[in-house]
């Protein structure tokens, strides 16, 4: 029994979470297309290819959809969309019509990141592009992003100190443009990010500077690295691919 002039322990305060409210939610699906449909014949695929583009443009008032080229910038991603959601939903009925379609049994998913908006710890006040209103820029450079345990068990002003120095970099190229979205434990990243220029040498030059900060360090992972050229409707996206039928 312990002495009663022992003094009782005192309880550690927890600190009330503040789960995001009113979210939105993205989802980048990344697709590879099978040579073998370009092997069909032409009235065959003209059929599957104007079935595909209907569906792009189909009017849904639950998801925003924006789809960009890859082909011939990567060897695993054709074609992605990037869908814009304030539900996880809409991306599964979508991507179930997509590949339900005729051009989607020779479509293979290389890849797929889900994510969420929520306030900057180290910037309340930012917004992502896309939210802010702003127009699409013709490229966009997207990948997944980890940091390690260490990075999150440091003290937050230390880490803010890093991410400082790191947003007085990104500051230097006002043409390059930032979506972050958050991860955890909706994928295999802590974040999704997706950078739109109109100057791919302006964000080489940013990536390349940003390898020097300091908070670099605590880079696990942030590949693979997919990068796409904004197509204004199926009918782009599909000439891009070389499968026009005009």
């Amino acid at each position: 029994m312990k002495p009663a002039t022992e003094a009782a322990p005192q309880a550690r305060e927890v600190k009330k979470p503040e789960i995001p409210k009113d979210p939105t939610f993205v989802d980048f699906l990344c697709f590879a297309l099978d040579p073998a449909f370009r092997q069909l014949a032409e009235t065959e695929r003209k059929s599957a290819q104007e079935e595909f583009e209907a569906l792009l443009a189909r009017s849904r008032p639950d998801v925003d959809l924006r789809s960009y080229l890859g082909i011939g910038l990567r060897a695993d991603t054709d074609f992605f969309l990037w869908t814009i959601a304030k539900d996880l939903a809409p991306f599964q009925t979508l991507s179930a019509e997509l590949l339900s379609s005729r051009i989607g049994r020779f479509l293979r998913l290389s890849w797929v990141f889900v994510a969420m908006t929520r306030p900057s710890q180290y910037n309340p006040g930012h917004l992502p592009a896309f939210e802010a209103g702003e127009a699409p820029r013709r490229y966009l450079f997207l990948y997944p992003f980890v940091k390690s345990r260490e990075w999150y068990l440091l003290p937050f002003e230390e880490r803010r100190r890093m991410m400082r120095g790191h947003m007085d970099t990104g500051e230097l190229y006002p043409m390059v443009r930032l979506n972050t979205t958050y991860s955890f434990g909706l994928g295999d990243q802590d974040f999704v990010l997706a950078f739109e220029t109109d100057e791919p040498a302006a964000f080489e030059d940013l990536v390349q500077r940003l390898r020097e900060s300091e908070a670099s360090r605590y880079t696990v992972r942030d590949t693979p690295f997919i990068l796409g050229q904004r197509c204004a409707d199926g009918k782009e996206l599909m000439k891009g691919l070389g499968l026009s039928h005009a």
